[in-house]
């Protein structure tokens, strides 16, 4: 009998998928295609709750459990994981928009609950991250695809004084420039803010620097400055997909900041190989940004 008789045969499908660059090419591609169209979709809906649980699912959610699913590709039980950690995430913004946002159709503020006790409801959202982080110091692949806190001191003195930095930048402008007004948001609004960024820029983060910037750099071989472009356009495409600007100055403005977030976040990783300063980069700009 031939020994071929015992030996398992791979299909073709299973031998790209063993191949970083297809692995991570037709990953970040169907990604971010998924992400587009849940956006698009998101936006159809005229009630809040739909609207936050298919965008956020389909795009933070979904970056989230991607980053983790690559880092976990040749582990045991990397797909039961993979699954258990999107549906924890998945849950809690589904828990979160339904007790939240339940008979809204329009934003928090234009329905003048931005000092409603619903509000409260988002201290749900740190619970996921904050578990992800304190897990990941016990997972090494966690760690060597970028969410570790060696240095934890320098990564974040140097996210915050950069989201400080590009947010004094972005106030002042928005101060002199006589566009908009500056205002203090009630507090419950401030904290629902501040939950949904510590939710969904941690999913930003690790899709956009944690797989996307590194592949291009480590499998790809792309220079830095070149991995840097080409993720920064793919993190402006998110958001701008989904937006409708009243005016070409607001979105010049959106796609200036941004583009600075994408890139001091960019640089961050290179020094550390984290998406930890970015992360908080990004959080202290985002937070900032309700003061306009």
């Amino acid at each position: 009998m031939s020994l071929l008789a015992f030996h398992q045969l791979e299909t073709p499908e299973r031998r790209l998928l063993q191949r970083p660059p297809w692995r991570y090419g037709l990953t970040i591609g169907l990604t971010l295609l998924c992400a587009s169209a849940m956006m698009l979709w998101g936006a159809t809906f005229e009630g809040q709750v739909m609207q936050g649980i298919v965008t956020e699912v389909g795009s933070w959610v979904l970056f989230v459990a991607v980053f983790c699913g690559l880092a976990w590709f040749r582990q045991p039980h990397a797909k039961r994981r993979t699954a258990v950690l999107f549906g924890f995430w998945a849950a809690v913004a589904i828990v979160v928009n339904v007790a939240a946002k339940h008979g809204l159709n329009q934003h928090f503020l234009a329905a003048g609950l931005g000092d409603s006790p619903r509000l409260y409801w988002a201290g749900l959202f740190f619970i996921p991250p904050m578990l992800l982080l304190w897990y990941s110091q016990h997972d090494q692949q966690l760690q060597h695809h970028g969410l570790h806190l060696r240095k934890w001191r320098d990564q974040v003195l140097l996210g915050l004084l950069a989201g400080v930095f590009i947010a004094l930048h972005f106030l002042s402008t928005v101060r002199f420039s006589g566009i908009v007004g500056l205002s203090i948001k009630p507090w419950q609004y401030m904290f629902w803010s501040l939950g949904f960024e510590v939710f969904q820029s941690l999913g930003e983060e690790l899709f956009f620097r944690g797989v996307l910037l590194r592949s291009l750099q480590t499998i790809y071989k792309l220079n830095f400055w070149l991995a840097t472009a080409v993720t920064t356009l793919a993190n402006l495409s998110i958001y701008l997909i989904r937006s409708q600007w009243q005016n070409p100055i607001q979105m010049a403005g959106v796609v200036i900041y941004l583009s600075m977030i994408s890139i001091a976040a960019s640089l961050l990783f290179r020094r550390y190989q984290s998406v930890v300063p970015g992360y908080l980069c990004n959080i202290v700009f985002s937070f900032s940004a309700l003061l306009r």
